[in-house]
């Protein structure tokens, strides 16, 4: 989840460009990632909105960008509901920074 500097949350949502841990045994800081983006609330995210407070884990529906083979062999899948704990905010790039000169 994208952080502020003093480490409270930013929150993620529909549009965003994020980083899915490929393996959510691996370590979040190392572990191999796939980008895509957040395309509609999962379906634990859409009850949370209904109810003041909840338990249940925010998922999101990713669009990946290329299709995505899963560790466990099955795929290509070109979206999935993802647990927000396995989501990060990508980072920001400027794209004129990419064209030559």
């Amino acid at each position: 989840m994208a952080v502020n500097k003093d480490g409270s949350s930013l929150g993620l949502g529909v549009g965003m460009q994020v980083l899915v841990l490929v393996d959510p045994a691996s370590d979040p800081s190392t572990g191999e990632r796939v980008s895509g983006v957040i395309v509609a609330p999962g379906r634990q995210r859409a009850a949370a909105f209904i109810s003041v407070w909840t338990e249940q884990l925010t998922t999101w529906i990713v669009e990946f960008d290329e299709p995505f083979t899963a560790p466990d062999g099955s795929g290509p899948h070109e979206s999935a509901e993802v647990r927000e704990t396995y989501l990060v905010a990508a980072p920001f790039t400027d794209e004129k920074a990419d064209l030559p000169v």
